[in-house]
């Protein structure tokens, strides 16, 4: 599966290397969806995607084009809140200037190959009302909203999608 080359564009596994364009791409994302990345708790874990998602079982894959990272996202099998055979995406973020390519429906379905690769049942993740593309995004996807709770100012949706 990794690398896949389509047109000008690779899907490839995040590596060490990528950490500062990562948390580039997550901030410049989060802001233009209207979202104070500086808000957002617990963003550590781009600095070591093979140590916080790829060890542990997960994946973390890039979208590159002209040398220039410009989709990523990542999944975990492991926390807290999941149930045995449930995995959770985090990170996804597109470059405001490549969004509606379908790079986003990309990381997805790579994730979802990644996640089914691994015999995961079911897929869930977390993403703030504010951010109006991902809310209507996420069900286009085949992803039910399955709770909301505040945090602080935010409100946030959480969705799950059924991949076995």
């Amino acid at each position: 599966m990794i690398p896949d080359r389509s047109g000008d564009r690779t899907i490839r596994r995040a590596g060490p290397d990528d950490a500062e364009r990562l948390r580039r791409l997550h901030r410049t994302a989060l802001r233009r969806a209207g979202t104070d990345p500086d808000d957002v708790p617990g963003t550590d874990d781009l600095a070591d995607v093979q140590l916080t998602y790829v060890d542990p079982g997960g994946e973390f894959l890039v979208v590159e084009t002209d040398g220039r990272i410009v989709a990523m996202g990542g999944l975990t099998v492991e926390g807290e809140d999941l149930a045995p055979g449930e995995g959770e995406l985090l990170r996804i973020a597109v470059d405001p200037d490549y969004q509606r390519r379908g790079l986003g429906s990309e990381i997805m379905s790579a994730l979802e190959r990644a996640a089914r690769d691994r015999d995961l049942d079911r897929i869930v993740l977390t993403t703030a009302r504010r951010q109006a593309a991902a809310t209507e995004f996420y069900p286009a996807r085949g992803y039910e909203e399955i709770g909301r709770r505040r945090e602080g100012e935010y409100e946030l949706l959480r969705f799950a999608k059924e991949i076995g």
